[in-house]
């Protein structure tokens, strides 16, 4: 953003600064903050983009001193989604000239986070609640920019400061110019550097989901601007479907309709649980809602019912089909429990027990049933042909909050999230847990033609 409108602002600035009121120029407009409300402590800002993505923080001079423009270093900037630092109020959502489409959230003890230049009208809106993490929008170059970046702010009490990231200084303070304000920082410019985010942890707000292929090298894609908080996919012929929850209702996209993301009608759910089969040609869906698991079947109008399955935890779910009895897998109390549908769903503690309430995964490997589990970070995995003794895959360090697994080929392929990087370990190369490059706090997986598909948020 350029330092025009400082300028041109700059008396009116001053005029004000000497009544004790702090004047913000945001886009082509002078916003004038209340005064100083003593503000709280310093809220633990994360970085406004997904875990593990590391990005160039830099400014110019006539920026203003601790304004941030934010470019990705791995690659294209534009449409990359922006994510909320910190918990907060959304106060603005909008346009205006300089700043093109973007937001304000009040993080409240005086403490405010500016997102500029999006590339289209933000998907939050004024007066709602956002969690860390949830996507306010996506990278653009809207309004005065000259090229695709978030122009990043933190304010205190009305007045610009330091951007603090996971608690560590931004190093962006002076534009080195004594014109911009409201405040003037001496010195030169502060030299850019690179800052990797540390906004991580449970998907509990939505977020732009990705796909990546193991044909091209993982390399990940926006699938078109759908966003969710739990993904869940599969594949019906030559189609791939995906299935994403965003707060609270369940909707559907297929490869063979160009993406378009209808809703199933299903609503009220849990953000993190989902499971998806497809049993004889019919799409079943299964969610969460108040500890109970629904479930919902295409050839039904995506009715959702109750299965009658009680105590569950809204954070994991898995679903499988076996000889046409659809079988479906909850944590509760930490023990991993099964249910069949040719048993009136009643559901039996499998004896798995210490899991994360967070991660489980499972498939149906030639009439062998398998469940994944995590167990303070590392992957455990019980077959019902071993009596579902609970055996230590080797694999550790990974998130407690993410799992998937699919069977190809007649291999064992688990996905995990370390790092804010989803790891693949195979079970025909010792569970060897390999980076795969693809960012993500959240991962659903399924295969077609040979190609191993990836789903992250």
């Amino acid at each position: 953003m350029t330092g025009l409108l400082a300028r041109v602002l700059a008396p009116a600035r001053r005029a004000l600064a000497g009544a004790g009121v702090a004047l913000l120029a945001v886009g082509a407009i002078a916003v004038v903050a209340a005064p100083a409300e003593a503000a709280g402590p310093r809220p633990n800002f994360q970085m406004p983009f997904p875990c593990g993505e590391t990005w160039r923080l830099a400014t110019y001079y006539g920026h203003d001193d601790y304004d941030i423009d934010m470019t990705y270093t791995g690659g294209a900037s534009s449409g990359r989604p922006i994510l909320a630092s910190y918990a907060g109020t959304v106060t603005f959502a909008g346009w205006t000239t300089g700043g093109g489409w973007y937001v304000v959230v009040d993080h409240g003890g005086g403490w405010r986070t500016s997102y500029a230049h999006m590339i289209e009208s933000p998907p939050v809106r004024v007066g709602q609640w956002v969690s860390t993490g949830q996507q306010l929008g996506r990278v653009g170059s809207t309004g005065n920019s000259t090229g695709p970046h978030l122009h990043y702010e933190q304010t205190r009490d009305g007045v610009k400061t330091e951007a603090y990231f996971n608690g560590v200084p931004s190093g962006i303070t002076s534009d080195g110019s004594s014109n911009t304000g409201p405040l003037y920082v001496s010195g030169p410019v502060s030299p850019a550097r690179n800052m990797t985010s540390q906004n991580c942890g449970q998907v509990s707000s939505n977020r732009q989901v990705y796909e990546s292929g193991s044909h091209s090298g993982w390399q990940m894609l926006p699938v078109n601007s759908i966003t969710g908080s739990a993904t869940a996919s599969m594949v019906m012929g030559t189609n791939k479907l995906l299935y994403t929850v965003n707060d609270g209702r369940v909707y559907e996209a297929s490869s063979d309709t160009g993406w378009r993301n209808l809703w199933t009608g299903i609503s009220g759910v849990s953000n993190n649980a989902l499971a998806v089969i497809n049993v004889d040609g019919v799409k079943y869906i299964y969610t969460v809602i108040g500890g109970m698991v629904h479930e919902a079947a295409s050839n039904n109008g995506w009715r959702n019912l109750n299965t009658g399955i009680s105590g569950a935890s809204p954070n994991a779910l898995a679903a499988i089909s076996l000889n046409g009895v659809k079988i479906i897998y909850t944590v509760v109390g930490g023990s991993v429990h099964e249910a069949a549908s040719n048993n009136g769903w009643r559901n039996l503690n499998s004896g798995i027990s210490g899991v994360s309430a967070n991660a489980l995964a499972a498939i149906n490997l030639n009439g062998v049933k398998i469940v994944y589990t995590v167990a303070g970070g590392s992957v455990h995995e019980a077959a019902s042909n071993a009596g579902w003794r609970n055996l230590w895959t080797g694999i550790s360090g990974v998130s407690n909050d993410a799992l998937a697994v699919i069977d190809f080929n007649g291999v064992k392929h688990i996905y995990t999230v370390a790092g804010g990087m989803v790891h693949e370990a195979a079970s025909n190369n010792g569970w060897r847990n390999l980076n795969s490059g693809v960012r993500g706090a959240g991962v659903s997986a399924t295969s077609l033609n040979g190609v191993k598909i990836l789903y992250t948020i």
